[in-house]
């Protein structure tokens, strides 16, 4: 199995979108997020061989689909348990490997690699890191002004799933949150080797797709597959981001879209405008947002 793949990233900043694409190459399977490795690392960290001969599996099963999202994965319990024993990894990192491979397998049976997409793991990188000394990082940005857009639209929208993310609506708590987030990324990837980290932005990513997917899958070290385009037919088709979330992500439905790059100029008043750029314009001009 290939090194894993962990596409990490500031809320609404485009990270379904390319998890979706990601998905869509035949070679690599992205569940829907999840971040049950981190959270029941803890209680399992010394897990090892016989542990899948003990109670111990049914007890990380039942904690497994527990997990908040878990559900949205549509695993079976029954058959993931005997997988665990039959395989009998021996340490923690090969018990999650094998939950996303178990899940990769049943939608795609000639998967290469898995990946992972979660907004959670931003605080995480070095754990995840610690978890998969050779996994590859995705760090996707978009500019921080948009994003303020789209958190509070999020806000103003009658969202029924009971995953509704709950995102600020101040413009000055927003920056904040953004730079920060951002920050913690440029401090975890500082201790990754080259070939491990990767930084793209999501308007290059929707104005010039091809281009900029060819180049992930140069650093991923995968062929170019231009299914990866068809992302939004296959989500339709094959449900890829589960309905419990399409009421804030209906556009992963929808062909990329650049008109709505920039919005903040039209959005925000020049007054919130200034008061994002006077928190977060470190982090603005290093990704050319400024």
């Amino acid at each position: 199995m290939k090194p894993p793949i962990f596409i990490i990233g500031n809320p609404r900043s485009g990270t379904t979108l390319f998890r979706l694409m990601l998905t869509s190459h035949p070679a690599i399977v992205i569940p829907p997020e999840c971040g049950f490795a981190i959270w029941w690392q803890k209680k399992y960290h010394d897990w090892t061989a016989d542990c899948a001969a003990s109670a111990r599996a049914g007890e990380f099963i039942a904690d497994l689909f527990s997990s908040k999202k878990i559900e949205t994965w549509n695993l079976e319990s029954k058959n993931l348990l005997a997988q665990i024993q039959a395989v009998r990894p021996n340490d923690y990192s090969a018990l999650v490997s094998l939950v996303y491979e178990f899940y990769a397998a049943s939608h795609k049976p000639g998967f290469q690699r898995w990946g992972d997409k979660n907004n959670f793991h931003i605080r995480h990188i070095p754990d995840l890191h610690a978890l998969f000394p050779q996994a590859q990082f995705l760090h996707i940005t978009r500019d921080g002004r948009d994003v303020a857009c789209s958190y509070r639209q999020l806000g103003e929208a009658k969202i029924t799933s009971a995953y509704a993310p709950k995102l600020a609506r101040d413009i000055t708590v927003i920056a904040e949150e953004w730079k920060s987030n951002l920050e913690a990324v440029d401090a975890a990837f500082q201790s990754l080797p080259v070939a491990q980290k990767m930084e793209i932005r999501y308007e290059d990513l929707v104005q010039q797709t091809e281009k900029t997917l060819r180049a992930v899958c140069a650093f991923l070290g995968e062929p170019y597959d231009s299914q990866m385009l068809n992302y939004h037919q296959l989500n339709r088709e094959h449900a890829l981001e589960p309905a419990e979330f399409l009421q804030w992500k209906a556009k992963t439905l929808e062909a990329p879209d650049a008109s709505a790059l920039g919005k903040f100029r039209t959005q925000l008043t020049a007054e919130e405008i200034s008061a994002f750029e006077n928190v977060a314009a470190d982090q603005l001009r290093k990704h050319l947002y400024l």
